[in-house]
């Protein structure tokens, strides 16, 4: 037996080439083997076949990961090496001028030469005050996701930037009182932002399915510790219809044995694995149609008067539908979420083969901007700096959300490392803006990015660096 590209292979020995009734076996099988190299060196996926032959169901999901869903930093570009399979923002450039006109009004403001410093990043995101154009986007039940929340949280509501919880955190570990060891319930997420909070921010409440089950956003709502920041207008609920890893699909997370019985009534689970250490644990997406979408945006505002209202979609070929509809019902904001977003919670397919980049997304956000449309739109998956911030503001995007950076600068050093990232994002974005020339990140437009791309370029309406 030998091993060649991670699978064993039964080979001839010695003893059994020197046989000559051996002989044509042994050649077919060097020209099996010679054939398993040719289409090795070509890209042909021999380990991967193999390796579904070996797991079944469970190389359906990143690696095969076990009781480790939901513990990996991963999205759709992970599985990606060498040339990028998608065009990136990385392919747009910022355009500084010469002649810098806002330069010059902002130093007969100050009496001085400005510097970058000088730039202001407050904005206003989704009926938000945020001191930067920058959102953490909504992380659930999951892990990790649960093992950094609360020194993201504190973080976030230090710096004065919105923070969102997703869904099912408090059906899966608990509201109030935590439902499982070692885990912060959703309430601690909640307050851990609220009493941390000053002047800027706000927080956003994902509800699922199955969080509706148990009247989630009612409780919120209700909830006496609360009130004071709902009176502040501090609070939003986000309306979940899909995200970027898996636009269409569902949640899955592999649980332990001993907490099925309590989630059974709200979940639906892998019986034929419950013999098993860990069992899979479904929830479902939801179901809208233009009119259910308006409809629940009008009862939310009926309901939750005093709370703001956005929506999470997954890069969905009808997008712009949903911010029409967003829009002309009152909805503060609309967040779109490349397929490069997730953290390893969906199908390898899904990640590879369903939705758009978010080059797309932030062309529908232009279309958007074309039509009119003010409500504040959010762009999210595989944005990390300062750069991707201000080239997504200038392509017509309210602000950043992003989710996996705050996951591993919490993993590198806690919420001193959500502090310091966050530091970071606002040197970059008060430097760059400053070079184009303006001193408000609210002034960044169009004129100011190029690509290097021509499809790019045509895509998204704006210059082609190379041409003539």
């Amino acid at each position: 037996m030998r091993k060649f590209a991670g699978v064993w292979i039964k080979t001839a020995t010695m003893a059994e080439a020197m046989l000559p009734a051996r002989l044509a076996v042994l050649f077919k099988g060097l020209t099996y083997l010679f054939r398993g190299v040719k289409e090795f060196l070509s890209d042909y996926p021999v380990g991967e076949i193999a390796y579904r032959a070996l797991r079944g169901k469970e190389s359906v999901y990143p690696f095969g990961l076990l009781s480790s869903y939901g513990s990996a930093v991963l999205g759709a570009g992970a599985f990606y090496k060498g040339t990028p399979r998608f065009k990136t923002l990385d392919t747009v450039v910022l355009m500084p001028p010469a002649f810098t006109p806002k330069r010059l009004e902002k130093a007969a403001e100050l009496l001085r030469e400005p510097i970058f410093m000088d730039v202001r990043t407050e904005s206003e995101i989704g009926g938000f005050i945020s001191s930067l154009p920058v959102a953490v986007g909504s992380m659930g039940s999951t892990h990790i996701a649960s093992k950094t929340a609360i020194d993201i949280a504190k973080a976030a509501a230090k710096a004065g930037i919105v923070y969102a919880i997703g869904e099912n955190v408090a059906t899966v570990r608990g509201y109030a009182k935590r439902a499982t060891r070692g885990h912060p319930a959703f309430k601690e997420r909640l307050m851990a932002y609220l009493t941390n909070i000053d002047k800027r921010g706000g927080i956003i409440i994902q509800q699922s399915v199955e969080d509706a089950y148990d009247e989630l956003w009612n409780r919120v709502y209700s909830d006496k510790d609360v009130e004071p920041y709902i009176e502040e207008g501090r609070i939003g609920f986000e309306i979940k219809i899909g995200q970027g890893a898996k636009p269409g699909l569902g949640g899955v997370i592999k649980i332990p044995r001993e907490q099925v019985e309590k989630l059974r009534a709200k979940y639906k689970f892998d019986e034929s694995e419950l013999g098993k250490k860990f069992i899979t644990r479904y929830s479902v997406p939801g179901t809208f149609t233009a009119e259910i979408l308006a409809g629940t945006i009008r009862f939310m505002k009926t309901a939750y008067p005093r709370a703001r209202i956005w929506i999470k979609l997954g890069p969905f070929r009808d997008a712009l539908d949903v911010i029409r509809i967003a829009d002309e019902e009152g909805a503060s904001a609309v967040v779109i979420d490349g397929k490069e977003g997730g953290t390893g919670m969906a199908p390898t397919a899904a990640m590879k083969d369903l939705g758009y980049p978010t080059l797309v997304g932030l062309k529908i956000i232009r279309k958007a901007r074309a039509e009119g449309r003010k409500i504040s739109l959010l762009i999210a998956g595989r944005l990390y700096d300062g750069g991707h911030v201000v080239k997504s503001l200038a392509l017509g995007a309210s602000a950043v959300y992003m989710a996996r950076p705050f996951l591993i600068a919490a993993l590198a050093r806690g919420s001193k490392g959500v502090e310091n990232y966050i530091e970071s994002l606002r040197v970059e974005i008060q430097m760059l803006t400053s070079a184009l020339g303006k001193y408000d990140v609210a002034d960044v437009g169009p004129e100011d990015v190029a690509s290097l791309d021509r499809d790019v370029a045509e895509m998204l309406q704006i210059p082609y660096v190379y041409a003539p």
